[in-house]
Formats: structure tokens, C-alpha cells, sequence
């Protein structure tokens, strides 16, 4: 991410959701929407970062349609900003189906081959995975239009 979250949470009342598979649409706009509405009085405003994986990216782009199109139908105007990044996991090989041994027609078997990689199969491998956030705010927040760009 090009932008310090540390120093955006001295200025900003940062609020982060992760939107899952299995996270419900309906649950996640509502909490989103909620948190926007009705900021705390003598507070700082209010920065909302929602979070998914590339293959749930649909799921949050969702989310923040739905929560924008309420958000309008209340006269309250909102600012979004998305970035996308990555992270880092570790992932186990998949176990390799084990062969059975079989005698061919000589009547002899294979019992003595074994099949390649087999000597790698307990070695984690790391990946990177893309990860979509989307931030969204009543304020227009200037670290955020010069990192990212700004929609209305």
C-alpha cells in the first residue's frame, strides 16, 4: 500500500472489514453503512477499508455499490478510494495420489520406481495472492486522492 495506515489512524477513525465468501451481503452494507451514518459526535471522521482476496473481489465491489446507492438515498455524500495489493501465504503441496503397485504382463512389478517430486512433497512453497481494498469516506481525505485517485 502506498499510504501509512499508521498515520491515517491518527487522523481518521479507521474501520476495516474482510469480506469472505461466505460473508453476507446484506450484514456487511448494513455494518458499512452504520459505521458511516452515524459517526461519533466530537470524533474524528470516519475511514472505512473493506478487504477481500482477488477471487471475492466481485463480492466487495458489491458491497460498496450497495452501501454507496444508501448512502445517496440519504443525501450523504461518500469518497472512494481503491487500491490493490498483495499477500504473502505459505501453501502445502497437494499429497500426490500413492501408486499400486501392479505387476506388468512379464509378471514383474514396479515396486522399485517411484514417481518424480516425491522427494519434495513435505517443502511449503510461499505465494503471493492479490487483495482489493476499498476505502470509503464522508470526507474527501488528500493522502488517500494523491495515492489512489478519487471517486464521488
Amino acid at each position: 500500500m502506498l499510504v501509512d495506515e499508521a498515520a491515517l489512524a491518527q487522523k481518521y477513525d479507521v474501520i476495516k472489514f474482510t469480506v469472505a465468501g461466505s460473508t453476507q451481503l446484506s450484514s456487511r452494507t448494513a455494518a458499512v453503512v452504520a459505521k458511516l451514518k452515524s459517526p461519533l459526535p466530537d470524533s474524528k471522521p470516519v475511514l472505512v477499508a473493506l478487504t477481500a482476496k482477488a477471487r471475492i473481489a466481485s463480492k466487495l465491489i458489491s458491497v460498496v455499490e450497495i452501501a454507496k446507492r444508501e448512502m445517496a438515498a440519504s443525501k450523504i455524500g461518500i469518497y472512494q478510494y481503491n487500491a490493490l495489493g498483495s499477500e504473502m501465504s505459505e501453501i502445502s503441496p497437494r499429497p500426490e495420489n500413492k501408486r499400486v503397485a501392479q505387476p506388468n504382463s512379464d509378471g514383474e512389478s514396479d515396486d522399485a520406481f517411484e514417481t518424480m517430486g516425491a522427494q519434495n512433497a513435505d517443502r511449503t512453497t510461499k505465494k503471493s495472492a492479490p487483495l482489493m481494498t476499498t476505502y470509503l469516506s464522508t470526507t474527501s481525505i488528500k493522502e488517500m486522492r494523491n495515492a489512489y485517485g478519487e471517486q464521488r
